[in-house]
């Protein structure tokens, strides 16, 4: 009898609910921990979340350096290689073009370089080939830069939609 209405008294506890007056939020009377005069010493359980919580913190904090530490490693890992680049690269970096821009294409041009495309802002569309030995390879360089000079070339935009159709804008 005596621990069945133990068993009561708790399951009656569960259902009485307050609001706290500092914080707001709603809590069951059974959570409580009630006190006269002064505030308890803590026992197992609590020292258990204080440490719990203070791991938690210092979790957080680490992982907050690690994002850090990250970041600092991944950009003096671009610099190095934009350095190691330039002392590899004859062909861009001379020219002061960002090898990003280039696209390869090898036939009838080696590369076609979207001045610009990187940074956000293009400025210019350049056509770089080197110089052919061949003579069918030469006649085809001639036959682009009088294109060029002459102005005979148009921009046509075409789209591949998802049915696999092409439409040109």
């Amino acid at each position: 009898m005596a621990t069945d209405n133990l068993i009561k008294f708790f399951q009656l506890q569960r259902q009485i609910f307050g609001v706290c007056p500092h914080s707001g939020n709603l809590f069951r009377l059974s959570d409580c921990n009630i006190y006269v005069k002064k505030k308890p010493k803590p026992d197992w359980m609590q020292k258990i979340q204080e440490e719990q919580s203070r791991l938690d913190k210092a979790s957080e904090r680490l992982d907050s350096k690690e994002d850090e530490i990250k970041e600092k490693a991944r950009e003096a890992g671009r610099k190095e290689a934009i350095k190691v680049v330039k002392k590899i690269d004859t062909i861009f970096n001379p020219l002061r073009l960002n090898p990003d821009d280039s696209k390869v294409l090898f036939h009838p041009v080696d590369f076609i370089v979207f001045n610009g495309m990187k940074a956000g802002k293009m400025k210019n569309l350049i056509l770089m080939d080197k110089e052919k030995k061949v003579a069918g390879d030469k006649q085809l360089q001639r036959s682009i830069d009088k294109v060029v000079d002459k102005g005979n070339y148009e921009w046509i935009t075409l789209r591949i939609e998802e049915n696999g159709n092409i439409r040109e804008e």
